[in-house]
């Protein structure tokens, strides 16, 4: 051991290596280094409350200018430190402590201005062959704020001088901060070489149909809008969007898949989910129960949604799997009945749901076909002795109608409370790593017949001539996507005790 080590006495760590360190910031990032500048550095001005942000872009120089509050003596020292946490999470969407940072191996320098309301300060910080340093400088006087941060980066790569100009700048603006563009934080004006810049959003002769919603579930906030449009919108926009801080993360469906998906777009905001936001900022934890809550509110909303406007798809059971459905599903629900399960269903899905549905009418400008199995709905006035037993699909007995544009039965949709119950419904998603899911407003799991383990298990039902092959994995499928959204503590003891009561009560030895 070295004399200079002396046992129990700590010794300061050093990184040996800078300009790895650095690259493995950038590599984490979905997108290219110039548009990870960008973004982050945005985040930073962002997170420090500016109501204006000036980008300025002259050759292969990038500046960013905030009137936010500016960083204090000790912050603007930590600021210097590859990887500082001087932020917590829930204090916005940069708290990865990274921004000019991602550039650092890619400019000759990298210049900062900060004033705040009790410290000025500027540095110089760039590397020295393979040493990276910073050093105060004199105060260049940037800022036309009271306060705020000026940073200076100069591009040394020929190739991202070559792609730095105001079209990338504000294309990279636009798809991740769209939200704070469109009026819904705090940020007023955002401009790039002194021309203002607008949001992306659709002519109103596009939006067909538009959904605004803010509500509020467990003690957090959600609020956004979703469009269908009659066009197809650009591909950096389609479908929902969900949104932390003002920062656009990633796209999400809630496993829904609409019709025409590509002529969707919308923004759902949720800036309590930067609990579970992963460092690259385009992912959540998504085995956290937070997720879970959040996925099945807003998955109902976007579900019913959708049916109500005509832009789900149908997904009937193929004929071959009628009747095992049909069993499978009765047996489920007797036994998600029993006291020690009712728990486990109702975590989910709710004893009585609303829901579209369709029934007979006369009156009814939409078709349907009949079906096996019917469910007793509430009346038109709410109660079930007014228009009690309307016929609709459901578990059971006797015929309901199901809609069908095929079919020749006249039917209306209405809104109708429904008893409770899973389903079993089948859809082919190759795309869909899942082999199954929920879709909570039809209380349905979903079955995806396009996952290598149903194409195994079809193949051996159909090789030996014996069914029991195909139940045994939809029934795995389903208790395991139960157990999985319900956010079970104890997952192996809940699916043994599904599968010990199910062979119990249906299995006949």
């Amino acid at each position: 051991m070295p004399e200079e080590w002396i046992v129990g006495v700590r010794q300061l760590s050093t990184v040996s290596d800078w300009k790895k360190l650095i690259k493995d910031f950038r590599d984490q990032f979905p997108y290219n280094s110039l548009t990870a500048l960008i973004v982050e550095t945005f985040a930073n001005s962002l997170d420090a409350n500016a109501t204006q942000i000036d980008i300025q872009i002259d050759g292969n120089t990038y500046r960013i200018i905030d009137n936010g509050t500016g960083m204090t003596k000790y912050s603007f020292g930590e600021y210097h430190n590859i990887a500082s946490l001087t932020k917590r999470r829930g204090e916005g969407i940069g708290f990865a402590g990274v921004g000019a940072k991602v550039f650092l191996d890619r400019s000759d320098h990298v210049i900062t201005e900060t004033r705040s309301r009790g410290f000025s300060g500027a540095s110089n910080w760039a590397f020295y062959d393979e040493s990276l340093q910073w050093e105060p400088i004199s105060l260049p006087n940037k800022l036309n704020y009271p306060t705020g941060t000026y940073v200076e980066v100069e591009l040394r790569c020929e190739d991202d001088v070559c792609k730095l100009n105001e079209k990338f700048a504000e294309k990279a603006i636009q798809e991740y901060y769209n939200a704070v563009l469109l009026g819904y934080y705090h940020l007023q004006k955002v401009t790039v070489n002194g021309k203002e810049m607008k949001p992306w959003q659709l002519s109103r002769e596009k939006v067909e149909i538009r959904k605004d919603f803010d509500f509020r579930y467990g003690g957090h906030r959600i609020k956004g809008f979703i469009t269908r449009c009659n066009d197809v919108v650009p591909e950096e926009f389609q479908g929902p969007f969900i949104v932390v801080y003002g920062k656009t993360v990633m796209q999400c469906w809630f496993r829904q898949f609409p019709l025409k998906g590509e002529h969707f777009y919308g923004l759902i905001l949720a800036d309590h989910l930067i609990e579970i936001l992963r460092t690259s900022k385009s992912d959540f934890e998504r085995t956290s129960m937070l997720w879970k809550k959040f996925q099945g509110k807003m998955g109902q909303i976007f579900s019913d949604w959708l049916e109500e406007i005509g832009s789900k798809p149908k997904l009937p059971p193929p004929s071959d799997l009628d009747d095992m459905t049909r069993e499978l599903e009765n047996s489920i629900n007797k036994i998600l009945k029993l006291p020690e399960l009712t728990d486990l269903a109702n975590t989910i899905f709710q004893n009585i749901i609303h829901k579209t549905t369709g029934i007979r009418s006369e009156k009814g400008e939409q078709f349907g076909v009949e079906t096996d199995g019917s469910q007793t709905t509430t009346g038109t006035l709410g109660g079930f002795e007014v228009g009690e037993g309307v016929e609709t699909m459901g578990n059971g007995e006797g015929k309901g109608i199901a809609e069908d544009e095929n079919g020749i039965t006249p039917i209306e949709r209405v809104r109708r409370r429904i008893r409770g119950g899973i389903r079993i419904g089948y859809d082919e998603r190759p795309d869909e790593s899942s082999e199954g899911w929920i879709d909570p407003a039809k209380q349905t799991i979903i079955i995806n017949r396009a996952h290598p383990a149903w194409k195994v298990a079809e193949g051996l039902t159909l090789q030996a001539r014996d069914e029991r092959v195909r139940v045994y994995h939809t029934l795995r499928t389903v208790f395991t996507t139960l157990v999985e959204e319900a956010g079970i503590e104890s997952p192996k003891e809940t699916l043994a005790k599904l599968f010990s009561c199910w062979y119990g009560s249906w299995v006949k030895v």
